[in-house]
């Protein structure tokens, strides 16, 4: 979070939206699934006024899989639409959480914004 002020820029992470009973591609167990949103934002007194650098991730309960849906795809989930796993691209071994503290981390960090560890 950088804040100056009554002005800040801060990062966010919102549940979109969950899904029941989805097979995950990568351990084959039955499981639950989490559409998140993930965005940094300019806010004015604690009050969001625009985002931007948004991101959809798919994240599996019984591994900590995470998928990157880019931003048409996420349009039709958000729609209703169902779980295609061919329109959503697999990230990392690590599943876009922190080996150390386990709290989820944009993949395109090198260091764990929580606890400063080397991702």
């Amino acid at each position: 979070m950088f804040f100056i002020g009554i002005f800040g820029i801060q990062n966010k992470e919102r549940l979109i939206r969950e899904f029941d009973n989805i097979i995950c591609p990568t351990c084959g167990r039955l499981s639950r699934a989490e559409f998140i949103e993930y965005c940094t934002y300019f806010h004015f007194f604690f009050i969001p006024l625009f985002k931007w650098n948004r991101k959809y991730y798919l994240r599996l309960r019984c591994c900590g899989s995470l998928y990157e849906s880019d931003g048409e795809y996420a349009a039709d989930i958000i729609r209703g639409s169902e779980i295609d796993f061919g329109r959503l691209r697999k990230l990392g071994a690590t599943g876009g959480y922190c080996p150390n503290c386990g709290n989820f981390v944009n993949p395109g960090y090198n260091f764990c914004p929580y606890c400063g560890t080397k991702l």
